[in-house]
């Protein structure tokens, strides 16, 4: 049985939250940020929005390339 795409990103909320809360349990009552650790897939990094440069990046001065 598939998941819908809410109910995924549902689960995924729960799995942060719980996350959170566990690493500010573990923390508590120092008073450095709580941190947790996730993959590149499980942030919103922008990747859709940010478009590749059109133009190439011109090489280094004196590096043989013309």
């Amino acid at each position: 049985m598939t998941d819908s795409p809410a109910d995924a990103a549902r689960r995924h909320r729960q799995k942060i939250q719980r996350q959170l809360d566990e690493a500010l349990e573990a923390s508590f009552p120092a008073s450095d940020p709580v941190s947790i650790v996730t993959s590149q897939e499980e942030e919103d990094w922008g990747a859709a929005e940010t478009a590749a440069p059109s133009v190439p990046p011109e090489p280094p001065a004196g590096s043989g390339r013309s």
